[in-house]
């Protein structure tokens, strides 16, 4: 026989709305409710315990590896440094204050206290060329590569884990967006491999393109290898294009020579909306707007190019060591020239704050700093292959100032200390083959775990990923 059913009683409306109050108040205590909550907190950092970068492949030369790590670091655990040729592993030995020679790597790994601080440099020929060996990178820009008959580009996508990686490629040209929709989607690159893209054969175009790359998955570190193919009779002439992080407003190329041939400077738009584009030349006394490089509009998701013979072939640009590009949008540039029949690229470089190291693989180069915030000093510390002292100076900068310092004969490397102020700089290398130019960078020295609580969990968002103190771009 059924019961007739009642209303509850006061009681009970308690017994169940007041547990389910008591769960909703501890959730909504948790601000964090999205990626973008007001409880957010900055990832938390730990000791680094491993490392790895990625050289692009090389002919000639070798790859210089340095670490400027504490012993005392990643909680006193053993440091190891090893170099992957192929599938061969070899263990590489590092002596403090020094760089070691390679003869060949394609990849460099620093495990325990000697991941944090790890440098690689790839070098060699034909001319001269020369790429720090960046790590891993979730988004990177290359500006100024080709596809045509006579510019190329290859672009090298390697993935130093076991299991596999994609990315998207999207592609800028002079006219705009280039390809269906502008992108290459879903490119991959199975684990410990890496993939060639030759660019005229993917988007075959006759014209000055950017490329972006960016990781969907997996981790992969990206180069492009440019080159020039003359028509008739020549040597192709190549050289690495290392990759921009992000746009910016303010861009900095140095390490110009002074003999260069047939200079340039390409931009690329990355915004929706039209740019004005402005170039300044940089010297060690003054940046300035010199007659002639009059302001430019560039189109939105586009590229331009400068020419740049008038005015660097001038009276006005004796001394310039870097050239300045300011835009009104996001912007990403870089500078291409040619050094004695050699082809040199230069691409804009992120600051410095701290102490950072860069390999010297030949004699007769020369550190140039600039994009100084403020005033302030850098000790710059030249150190021979068995890590002894061959010179040390301190030379002031300054904003919107460049400064060049000689590097001595017989420095392998150089350690590089700015004080009161973040600066830019790169390494120029020369010799009868050519120029080349290496940018210096803020060594990866902690790894970051993010703080992860329990919270809500906002419709459409993502939970974030877990990490761990190693290092990714």
């Amino acid at each position: 026989m059924r019961r007739p059913v009642g209303r509850p009683s006061a009681l009970a409306v308690v017994a169940v709305v007041a547990p389910l109050l008591t769960v909703g108040a501890a959730l909504l205590t948790d601000t964090r409710v999205g990626p973008d909550g007001p409880g957010d907190r900055a990832p938390e950092e730990v000791a680094l315990t491993s490392a790895t970068l990625v050289c692009p492949t090389g002919q000639g030369g070798g790859v210089l590896v340095a670490s400027d790590a504490d012993p005392d670091a990643a909680g006193g655990s053993e440091g190891r440094v090893t170099a992957l040729v192929g599938k061969e592993e070899r263990e590489v030995e590092i002596v403090p204050g020094a760089a070691t020679r390679l003869d060949d790597a394609d990849e460099v790994a620093g495990s325990g206290s000697s991941a944090p601080g790890l440098v690689a440099q790839r070098y060699g020929g034909p001319g001269l060329r020369a790429v720090d060996c960046p790590a891993t990178s979730s988004d990177q820009w290359f500006t100024g590569v080709g596809a045509g008959a006579e510019h190329r580009s290859v672009l090298e996508l390697h993935n130093p884990d076991e299991g596999p990686a994609t990315a998207t490629i999207t592609v800028l040209g002079q006219s705009g967006p280039v390809g269906a929709g502008g992108e290459l989607r879903g490119v991959s690159v199975a684990g410990g491999a890496t993939t060639r893209i030759e660019l005229g054969s993917a988007i075959p175009k006759r014209e000055e393109l950017t490329l972006r790359v960016t990781t969907d998955r997996g981790r992969l570190a990206a180069t492009v290898i440019d080159s020039f193919v003359p028509v008739g009779r020549g040597e192709t002439i190549k050289e690495y294009l290392a990759g921009q992080r992000e746009p910016a407003t303010s861009q900095l190329l140095l390490g110009l020579p002074a003999d260069v041939e047939e200079p340039a400077v390409v931009v690329a738009n990355t915004s929706d909306s039209a740019a004005r584009v402005s170039l300044r030349l940089v010297t060690a006394e003054s940046t300035f707007a010199p007659t002639g490089l009059e302001e430019v509009l560039v189109d939105p998701q586009s590229v331009r190019r400068f020419s740049l013979s008038r005015v660097l072939g001038s009276d006005v640009a004796e001394g310039v060591l870097g050239i300045e590009v300011v835009s009104s949008q996001p912007t990403t540039a870089s500078f291409r020239g040619r050094v004695d029949g050699d082809l040199l690229t230069v691409v804009p470089q992120g600051p410095v704050v701290t102490a950072t190291l860069v390999p010297v693989p030949l004699p007769g180069a020369r550190l140039v700093l600039g994009g100084a915030e403020a005033l302030g000093t850098v000790t710059v510390l030249a150190l021979d292959e068995r890590g002894r002292e061959v010179d040390e100076r301190v030379v002031e900068v300054g904003p919107d100032l460049a400064v060049e310092v000689p590097v001595p004969d017989g420095a392998t490397l150089l350690r590089v200390v700015p004080r009161g102020t973040a600066v830019q700089g790169v390494l120029r290398l020369r010799s009868g083959a050519g120029a080349a130019v290496v940018g210096l960078r803020e060594l990866v020295r902690v790894g970051l775990v993010p703080d992860v609580r329990p919270g809500l969990v906002v419709p459409g968002q993502p939970r974030q990923p877990d990490q761990s103190g190693s290092s990714g771009e």
